[in-house]
């Protein structure tokens, strides 16, 4: 089988950025299939440049990643944004055009550009189309205020078409899915295939534990853990005053790493606030984070309100789950609920720092209740988001659309 995959944002080994559809791929490949990736040339979070890639597989399978030129800076203004998105689109269809002929066409959205050039590509090779929803465009923008409902008109056209002329959809998240038949699309036709949690990378040895506390000088402080983007989706600015919160308490720090748009006002504010028990740390590779989760003492995640808050499904989340550690949150939506539900951490609401600051100060105090949290958010991951199960669903749903039996394959969701 043949596959084309679009995804203008396909990350390298080692970059910023969602591992699942490089796995997606490498599991297809292992199945003996061959796939193009169509993809941009740089990384959406810092735009660094990205290398094409060819990898071959026992057994026939193949993985090409071809890089298409884009214009950079796209963080500068909407318009630079949609110039970034459309100029990929148009020269991922050319691009598309050189190929072999498909079996089956993948297109990831978002952008929605993105999705118009792999459904264009499918019909032209008549081949079914997959399509991939990693963030709802354009109702998330709308949601946070980006664009008007002028704006967004257009937008939505785009994401109708796509919605409709998908074969199969795939939802990142379950909350994606619920909205998607809010808008009559049918869900017989959607799985949810969230990213997942790989625990062959989050094995970590007590002395590599050991080593990670003494590089950043924990000690034996509790430390409270903060690891990914700082954006205003997820309200950086809580933690922060978290720990302005927390000054009378020497034996607890907070430790942010990552790095995004927000980050230079979280520390501005931290630097107003005078605060010596909050540390930001740059972005490091993939490959050392389970052993900073590993080495901490318990797990932040704080998310901005919005009407659409239960479309969130972060990385963090089961990262922080796998690897045994509990989850202190501020914040709604599908993961607190998942968090309250399974008891694999405490919530407050959005925003509310003081509460935030409490959790951490009683974590602080009770180490045995974080513990008990952590256990049960480890065998929540254990049962229902281990990416190789999700990746098994995934590419048995690609395969049966390729044979044009995919009405007869049941979806999937982890939760249902």
């Amino acid at each position: 089988m043949r596959v084309q995959y679009f995804k203008q944002f396909f990350s390298g080994p080692a970059s910023v950025g969602t591992q699942q559809p490089r796995e997606l791929v490498f599991k297809l490949a292992q199945r003996g299939h061959a796939v193009d990736v169509i993809a941009g040339d740089s990384n959406a979070y810092d735009e660094r440049d990205e290398p094409p890639e060819t990898q071959r597989f026992p057994g026939g399978g193949l993985v090409r990643v071809r890089r298409l030129r884009s214009p950079k800076g796209m963080r500068r203004s909407l318009t630079a944004r949609l110039s970034t998105y459309a100029t990929f689109a148009l020269r991922a269809g050319a691009s598309a055009l050189t190929l072999a002929r498909p079996d089956v066409v993948i297109g990831s959205i978002q952008p929605l550009f993105t999705g118009l050039a792999a459904l264009a590509s499918a019909r032209l090779a008549r081949a079914p189309f997959v399509l991939e929803i990693r963030d709802l465009w354009p109702d998330a923008l709308q949601a946070k205020g980006a664009i008007t409902a002028l704006q967004a008109t257009p937008l939505h056209a785009m994401a109708y078409l796509l919605y409709h002329g998908a074969d199969r959809i795939v939802s990142l998240t379950p909350g994606i899915k619920r909205e998607l038949e809010k808008k009559g699309i049918p869900s017989a036709k959607i799985d949810v295939l969230p990213n997942g949690f790989d625990p062959r990378l989050f094995h970590v040895d007590p002395t590599t534990i050991a080593q990670t506390r003494a590089h950043y000088g924990w000690g034996n402080t509790f430390v409270a853990l903060y690891t990914g983007t700082h954006t205003e989706v997820t309200a950086i600015d809580v933690i922060v005053r978290a720990a302005a919160a927390l000054r009378q308490r020497p034996d607890i720090r907070i430790d942010l790493f990552g790095q995004g748009q927000t980050k230079a006002n979280a520390q501005a504010l931290a630097t107003t606030l005078g605060l010596s028990n909050l540390h930001f740390h740059d972005p490091v590779p993939k490959t050392q984070i389970p052993a900073i989760i590993a080495a901490a003492d318990v797990c932040l995640m704080t998310l901005f309100e919005s009407p659409l808050i239960h479309i969130y499904f972060e990385n963090k989340f089961m990262d922080y789950m796998g690897s045994g550690k509990a989850i202190l949150a501020a914040m709604g939506g599908e993961q607190a609920e998942l968090i309250t539900r399974h008891e694999t951490g405490r919530v407050v609401a959005a925003f509310d720092h003081h509460g935030l600051a409490n959790l951490i100060r009683e974590g602080a105090d009770d180490p045995d209740a974080l513990k008990a949290y952590g256990a049960r958010g480890a065998q929540l991951v254990q049962d229902h988001l281990l990416l190789d199960t999700i990746l098994s669903h995934y590419v048995d749903v690609i395969e049966a659309t390729a044979a044009n039996g995919v009405h007869h394959v049941a979806t999937w969701e982890p939760f249902a």
